[in-house]
């Protein structure tokens, strides 16, 4: 039986009992890391989800009630988590604030992927009625999807464009269709064998192409490619035993439910060996998900003052967001300790600067969901005063 059948044909398995430093000056809290989120994770034989801090902190299990095999997961910028309750058929919220859980739909059978769009709307990839259906922000009624000849649909990816990418399961494909009506295409891979999760990376600023991720479960391996075409590479992993749910981090970390490996693989962006994430008692994960990161701030300036400067910007365009760091890098001595400070709006002021080096500034934006974007472009050189 393949994993995804496992995950979908659950009936047939009885169900297990659910179970310092860098601190930003004057805030007494680490300063939040740039492109760092928190990492969720579902425990399919379990029926929980866990969760990683941002921070590093201890592992943590979401509340939930009712969970049977809980398979993909989506975020919203607020942390709100959405999840595919498999074997009950049905997507349920789990609310960031801590509110009773909801079923968003039932009108489903088997779901897996899921897929958020930034105005809010759910796609839900609806496996065993072989078909995508879209759950309106509005709260209007369900519709499906226009595509063609789905078989057990399993993950989901959007693009900023409006482009839903699903993984064709049975037909060893993945296809591309407008969620506004139009063409569907089949992608070019090769040698796709039950295609699961899938995870879509956008250049920041539109420089750059996207790239597809795509868990080739069959084969036991992640491939890559560019979302509009181009040739096809696997990504370089050790020991993947039928991979399902992808997701990346906003630094572009791939994470990997190895499901048949009981683990969670993180793939550093810049190379490098791949590690597996430090979860206690995980068994057969399904699912992964990271909120999405906020876009980060930009026209950053900066005023030299006392030891000191005041750091101006242009707020993130994003949703969600709770507050910003400057972080400041001395030009000077680039082997100087670096300061922060945060706030919820510009200005920020960055304390205990050496009078006369001088200095530039980046800014982060961190959202409700605990996720931070990247750098922002740094500021002009300025030297603070004695």
């Amino acid at each position: 039986m393949t994993a995804l059948l496992a995950l979908c044909c659950a009936w047939l398995v009885p169900a297990a009992a659910a179970a310092g430093p860098g601190a930003a000056p004057g805030t007494g809290h680490p300063a939040p890391k740039p492109g760092s989120a928190p990492l969720y994770v579902s425990d399919y034989t379990s029926n929980e989800i866990l969760k990683r801090p941002a921070d590093g902190g201890p592992q943590e299990t979401v509340p939930t009630t009712g969970l049977t095999r809980p398979t993909y997961m989506v975020l919203d910028p607020a942390g709100d988590l959405y999840v595919s309750d498999t074997v009950n058929s049905r997507v349920v919220k789990v609310p960031a604030d801590g509110g009773p859980q909801e079923t968003v739909t039932t009108d489903l059978l088997r779901p897996l992927g899921l897929a958020l769009d930034e105005a809010g709307n759910l796609y839900i990839a609806d496996s065993f009625n072989d078909r995508v259906v879209k759950v309106p922000a509005d709260g209007g009624p369900q519709v499906t999807v226009p595509t063609s000849g789905l078989l057990h649909p399993a993950g989901l990816a959007l693009d900023s464009d409006g482009h839903l990418y699903i993984a064709d399961f049975v037909n060893d494909r993945v296809v591309r269709v407008p969620v506004s009506g139009g063409q569907q295409t089949t992608l070019p891979t090769s040698g796709l064998s039950q295609p699961t999760g899938l995870a879509l990376r956008e250049p920041a600023g539109g420089r750059g192409e996207a790239r597809l991720y795509i868990a080739d479960s069959a084969n036991n391996r992640v491939v890559r490619l560019p979302a509009d075409g181009g040739p096809q590479t696997t990504v370089p992993t050790r020991g993947l035993k039928s991979p399902q749910a992808l997701a990346l981090d906003p630094a572009g970390n791939l994470y990997i439910a190895d499901f048949g490996n009981d683990r969670v693989v993180k793939v550093p962006a810049r190379g490098g060996p791949q590690r597996t994430v430090p979860f206690t008692g995980l068994t057969t994960p399904a699912g992964v998900a990271v909120p999405p990161a906020p876009a980060p701030p930009t026209g950053v300036k900066a005023a030299a003052g006392k030891g000191r400067a005041k750091v101006s910007f242009t707020p993130s365009t994003s949703d969600a967001v709770t507050g910003y760091t400057a972080t400041s890098r001395n030009v000077t001595h680039p082997g100087h300790r670096n300061s922060s400070a945060r706030s919820k709006s510009s200005p920020i002021t960055v304390r205990n600067l050496r009078a006369g080096d001088a200095y530039t500034f980046t800014v982060t934006a961190t959202n409700a969901a605990g996720a931070t974007s990247l750098r922002s472009d740094p500021s002009r050189p300025v030297r603070p005063t004695r």
